[in-house]
């Protein structure tokens, strides 16, 4: 590959137009892999003091048959994980807390107790994934929805 050069690139011209949508992960289960993480703060539109902290997760889909009907060399999609926290800001560990995030772990052998558990112990990690769509207008948009044991 060639030196990129940014002045270059920006006098670049093209006539052809780019795509506006791109052609969803088609719904089903697949084996998928972690790839990103990103802990994000929340808060409702219409009343700020409701809030808290989300974890977006980023699956790479591991079938070829999907990345053929996509048109791409790599198919993501992403998961929302609510997080419940503690006052002090961490992870509440309390009973019926977290239940989407122990799914998680359970699902890539990181729920056991008395063993230390970091989020970055995620990346990399296989599991079975449920991806549905979810509509925005005419924008469909792939979620894993549920998670399993490869």
């Amino acid at each position: 590959m060639s030196m990129f050069n940014p002045d270059t690139f920006l006098d670049q011209e093209t006539v052809a137009a780019n795509d506006t949508s791109i052609i969803p992960c088609p719904v089903g289960d697949y084996p998928l892999t972690i790839v990103k993480l990103k802990p994000r703060p929340w808060a409702k539109r219409d009343d700020p003091t409701v809030n808290g902290v989300a974890l977006d997760v980023t699956f790479e889909v591991n079938d070829e048959e999907v990345k053929v009907t996509c048109q791409r060399d790599k198919v993501t999609v992403k998961m929302g994980v609510m997080l419940d926290m503690t006052d002090d800001g961490k992870l509440d560990e309390g009973k019926g807390k977290n239940v989407a995030l122990g799914r998680l772990r359970e699902a890539v052998n990181l729920n056991n107790p008395g063993e230390k558990f970091s989020f970055n112990m995620l990346l990399g990690r296989m599991l079975m994934g449920r991806i549905t769509h979810r509509a925005d207008g005419e924008d469909i948009f792939p979620e894993v929805k549920a998670v399993t044991k490869l």
